[in-house]
């Protein structure tokens, strides 16, 4: 009797454990898109933030209706929405050279990946955590001469 009410609390501790680590652990899909996404060459990529806005950054990217191919930043929103099937998607609206741009997209976050499928074609793009590096200070690394 006494190993079977050792077994019963051993068994309760580990779970109660084990339900405060996911209940606590584990951040929304709202809050693991925010921070800064690359693709595969550093040049394309996403910074969402926390107020709802985003940074699109581009590397000769073509614009559609006028042709003109774009390298640079532009700033606009998204806003993230959960579907019946638990999946997330994010809706991003920007501006570039005048046009209005509206992209949606199902995503999801696996360890440092950002995987956007875009709802209307399918394609899938796959982003890497990205930290900016930080300018140098090491006065050997100055451009002006001594």
């Amino acid at each position: 009797m006494k190993n079977v009410k050792r077994i019963a609390v051993i068994v309760l501790s580990v779970l109660v454990i084990l339900s405060a680590f996911t209940a606590c652990g584990g951040k929304s899909p709202d809050k693991l898109i925010i921070g800064s996404w690359r693709d595969s060459t550093g040049t394309t990529g996403y910074e969402f933030k926390e107020d709802g806005s985003c940074i699109i950054t581009y590397a000769d990217v073509v614009v559609p209706i006028i042709n003109i191919k774009y390298t640079g930043e532009t700033v606009g929103t998204y806003t993230i929405t959960e579907l019946e099937d638990g999946t997330f998607n994010v809706k991003i609206i920007y501006t570039l050279l005048s046009k209005t741009i509206t992209k949606e997209y199902k995503f999801n976050v696996e360890n440092n990946a950002l995987y956007l499928t875009d709802i209307t074609d399918g394609t899938q793009t796959v982003y890497m955590a990205y930290t900016p590096a930080e300018p140098s200070t090491d006065p050997a690394q100055s451009d002006v001469a001594a």
